[in-house]
């Protein structure tokens, strides 16, 4: 995917440049496209649809749609830019009111604000169709959807403002790849916000959505974080080994230190001697590497065996001083 696109806009230009074939499934995606992208404006007394739409492949997808469905052609296409997001969008017209007219009955979509209108007989019959169940979902996807990056975190939500199209997308996710949703309704708004912050259901949408490079982007990014997080909590695990052997050795040091200047310390054989001064000398260092120190060579065991008379000793010298104490 370029570096200049964004995971959510490389969904959707995927979805715009596959293919849709059968004309149930043409209606289906023309009626979310003109449902939630196009309005109906009057100019002394004629009609007029207006449309915005985020690129020219998908102008060019929507155009094609038109002309097979009713021999119908965008009348002007501006190229506007948007102060807001500082992108760029199409502005389409179709200004040919026979024609209009006649695309807006075979759709079924009101002259007055398309998205406070629920979906009509015929467009919930075409959802009885699998490929018009994918085509339905894929068009939604396109105008409502969101998917934020995954290297942040796995969520995409759906904005629709009618809720019983809100209860269509919600049935057919769960029937079609069991993705249970949540549904929020935004504050200060009218929109219904469909979401999920699951990998799982994150995978299985776009599984569904049949968009290859996006589905094998999010599996690179799932392995990525997979080695990093193995890496982190190796690291972590070494550090915590590191620090625990290091609060070991201080504590022993201390005591060993402490031992070789009372009178105990004349109770030291050359071995214990020796191995004070290791010890002492090499706070950083582990029992295998200590015993690696040692001529002649010794095991761990045997250097761990001297450690605990060292602290045996001291104890008893311990045991002295308190008892002097009290």
């Amino acid at each position: 995917m370029p570096e200049n696109i964004s995971f959510s806009a490389g969904i959707k230009d995927e979805l715009i440049k596959q293919s849709i074939k059968k004309p149930c499934c043409q209606r289906v995606f023309l009626y979310n496209t003109l449902k939630n992208n196009a309005s109906i404006i009057s100019e002394g007394g004629s009609l007029k649809l207006s449309m915005r739409l985020p690129s020219m492949a998908y102008v060019g997808k929507i155009g094609k749609l038109l002309k097979k469905l009713a021999d119908i052609s965008f009348s002007y296409i501006y190229k506007v830019r948007d102060n807001l997001s500082g992108g760029d969008y199409y502005h389409c017209i179709i200004d040919d009111e026979k024609k209009l007219s006649f695309i807006l009955k075979e759709l079924s979509l009101r002259t007055d604000l398309f998205s406070d209108a629920p979906p009509p007989e015929n467009i919930i019959s075409y959802l009885e169709n699998d490929c018009c169940q994918s085509a339905f979902i894929k068009s939604i996807i396109v105008t409502c959807g969101y998917f934020q990056n995954p290297q942040k975190n796995y969520h995409f939500e759906i904005r629709i403002k009618e809720p019983l199209l809100a209860n269509i997308v919600r049935k057919i996710l769960i029937q079609k790849i069991n993705c249970k949703i949540k549904t929020h309704i935004l504050k200060n708004s009218d929109l219904i916000l469909l979401y999920s912050k699951s990998f799982e259901n994150f995978e299985k949408m776009l599984a569904y959505l049949n968009v290859t490079a996006s589905y094998f982007e999010l599996e690179n990014i799932k392995i990525i974080k997979e080695i990093k997080n193995t890496t982190n909590r190796s690291v972590n695990f070494e550090t915590a080994n590191i620090q625990r052997t290091a609060n070991i050795a201080a504590d022993q040091i201390a005591k060993i230190k402490m031992l070789l200047k009372s009178s105990h310390a004349a109770k030291l054989t050359p071995a214990l001697i020796e191995m004070a001064r290791l010890r002492t000398s090499n706070p950083h260092l582990s029992l295998s590497e200590l015993a690696k120190l040692t001529k002649p060579k010794i095991s761990k065991s045997a250097i761990n065996n001297r450690l605990m008379r060292l602290l045996d000793l001291y104890r008893e010298y311990e045991s002295e001083i308190n008892a002097q104490q009290q």
